[in-house]
């Protein structure tokens, strides 16, 4: 497939200063892939230098050195290609980047190597929505109106689309947006302020904007972790404790701190010490009667034996464990 009218230029009259750092990136990388280069320019790079040069024609050569440099990173790592460790990323750099053209011209280096980043990312875990991100994101970037802008709305939707760790880091990037765009990106609906819907989402993390000021259909809980030999995590049935964030979590001789919120969970490595940390919370002790777990507004009914039954829990969520069962059941408190 040839390459645009506008990118063809500039590879002819780069095609020195091109050649020699494709040959020097092969010379560093074993199995460097000329082809898989080629094929990225087509199929990932064109789309982008094509849009820049639609809207921006000044930056056009500046996005195209700059696209070519990351294109070679990628081939060399493996990130794009036949044989590419991550689908997301050329993915992106086909459907979402041409969208932002003019803040690729902007800061081409900084927009195309962060996203790229955050591609790559979203697709390294199975519990994080990468494709909802890529949806997402191409429906709404076209609304930023600066890098920061662009960058801050990625962030966002990474957590909106399973990255729980982001919560605090992304409600503070949601402020600095414009109040119709913070608002979709978090699904609340236009006429919804801001200050309120940020308000709700920093006190609990099981409220979902959508709800509006309706009440939350009784929670079904979120399963996270399973036995390692089908592809979990959990070499043992693990065991948590309650910190103000979230769970510290042992399993076997492993320790892993577990954040979640109504938008996914993530587990991350965490220390023996920090399992050992003591931890108190005012809020109300959840029950156990039986296998079932009473909580203020109503019972629910555990899938698992209650013989062994535990259960942790902060200001927002309680944990329940169980010694047979490699899975953590996570339930809003309220």
């Amino acid at each position: 497939m040839p390459v645009s009218d506008d990118f063809a230029r500039i590879l002819a009259a780069e095609r020195a200063g091109f050649n020699a750092r494709a040959a020097g990136a092969a010379r560093r990388t074993p199995g460097f892939s000329m082809e898989t280069l080629a094929a990225f320019l087509e199929s990932g790079v064109d789309g982008v230098v094509a849009a820049v040069a639609k809207t921006v024609p000044g930056c056009a050569t500046a996005v195209a050195e700059a696209a070519y440099g990351i294109a070679l990173t990628l081939t060399s790592q493996r990130l794009v290609g036949p044989q590419a460790r991550s689908r997301l990323v050329g993915r992106a750099w086909a459907e979402l980047f041409p969208l932002c053209a003019r803040r690729v011209a902007e800061a081409p280096d900084e927009v195309l190597g962060a996203l790229s980043n955050a591609a790559l990312y979203l697709d390294s875990a199975p519990n994080l929505r990468g494709d909802e991100w890529l949806r997402s994101l191409s429906a709404l970037a076209g609304n930023a109106e600066t890098v920061p802008q662009l960058l801050a709305l990625g962030q966002v939707l990474a957590w909106r689309a399973g990255a729980a760790h982001l919560r605090d880091s992304a409600l503070a990037a949601a402020s600095r947006l414009p109040e119709p765009l913070v608002l979709a990106a978090v699904g609340a609906a236009p006429g919804d302020g801001w200050g309120r819907v940020h308000a709700r989402l920093a006190a609990d993390p099981w409220w979902l904007p959508e709800w509006g000021e309706g009440m939350p259909p009784l929670p079904q809980g979120k399963k996270v972790g399973d036995f390692s030999g089908f592809g979990g995590i959990f070499r043992q049935p693990p065991e948590v404790r309650a910190n103000a964030s979230g769970f510290w979590v042992k399993s076997g001789d492993r320790y892993s701190l577990l954040t979640a919120d109504a938008w996914g969970a993530m587990l991350h490595r965490a220390s023996k010490e920090e399992y050992g940390q003591p931890f108190s919370c005012a809020a109300p002790a959840p029950m156990l009667d039986g296998s079932r777990l009473m909580l203020a507004r109503g019972g629910i009914e555990l899938d698992l034996p209650a013989e062994g039954l535990g259960i942790a829990w902060n200001g927002h969520t309680v944990a329940v464990t169980s010694p047979y069962s490699y899975s953590i059941r996570l339930f809003p408190l309220q």
